[in-house]
């Protein structure tokens, strides 16, 4: 399976590369509507001991598909029983083998220019749970941080919540309400042609959201990719506003999502 680059990767050259992921460790934060990461060593170094004194380790890791820095894949929400591009997902999903219909494999990586929005630099100050990403928000951004997205990039979204990672029951919102896109920010970013939007929430919409209408506009409306529980903090740090990004779901047959390792890349003058 082969897919084409929306844009040629960088040249050749000295480059700052920025990991976007949240470590993955027992106790992260997980979605109540998703079982937790687990791990645990199934071999130790001197359980089995080969000639020369050579010995090896492995674990065994359990996480589900939306747990840890995600993607959402295609499958992941529907709406009337209906799917991106109108698929009925009815006799498509079953529990031993998952969606057979726009199951996360068949996902392309994602490879394209990227850009980031830090909200806390864009307000002045630290977001709260009343705080939606709007269209007006995200227009005021680009205007102060260079041109508005092109079709077929990313735009990732920093509300600061990602430095609660460490404070589950806060990062998670398990009162019902965290900060995060609202449907007029996202509408904004689909009138765009964006490839694919993350944040560093675990909902990346605003919360509550009973209807998941940001979910609904972006997946099963648009085909846009969201991705959650970025780690945001590295690039907007370094004010890296622009770099190319790339990221890739595990190819899981029949899953809804996957962990992915998303990376910024942004070269050195």
């Amino acid at each position: 399976m082969t897919w084409e680059m929306q844009v040629p990767f960088p040249a050749a050259g000295a480059m700052r590369v920025f990991d976007l992921a949240q470590q993955m460790y027992t106790g992260i934060p997980h979605h109540p509507a998703h079982p937790p990461y687990s791990f645990v060593l199934t071999k130790r170094h001197g359980d089995v001991v080969y000639p020369g004194g050579v010995s090896g380790s492995a674990a065994m890791i359990t996480t589900g598909d939306h747990v840890g820095t995600h993607i959402d894949g295609f499958a992941h929400v529907a709406k009337l029983g209906k799917i991106y591009n109108g698929v009925e997902i009815e006799g498509h999903q079953s529990f031993s083998e998952g969606m057979a219909v726009h199951s996360v494999h068949e996902m392309a990586p994602i490879a394209a220019s990227g850009h980031v929005v830090d909200m806390p630099t864009l307000l002045g100050r630290e977001l709260t749970p009343a705080d939606g990403v709007t269209g007006d928000h995200l227009a005021t951004w680009f205007a102060e941080h260079g041109p508005e997205p092109a079709a077929g990039s990313v735009v990732l979204v920093r509300t600061g919540w990602d430095r609660y990672w460490d404070d589950p029951p806060r990062f998670l919102g398990t009162d019902g309400a965290a900060p995060g896109v609202a449907l007029d920010g996202a509408r904004w970013l689909s009138d765009r042609g964006v490839r694919a939007s993350g944040c560093d929430t675990v909902a990346y919409e605003q919360l509550p959201s009973p209807s998941l209408d940001v979910h609904v506009h972006l997946l099963v409306e648009s085909g846009i990719s969201i991705m959650e529980a970025m780690n945001l903090e590295p690039v907007v740090g370094a004010s890296a506003w622009s770099f190319f990004f790339l990221a890739a779901p595990l190819r899981i047959t029949g899953g809804t999502g996957s962990p992915i390792r998303p990376l910024a890349f942004v070269p050195q003058a």
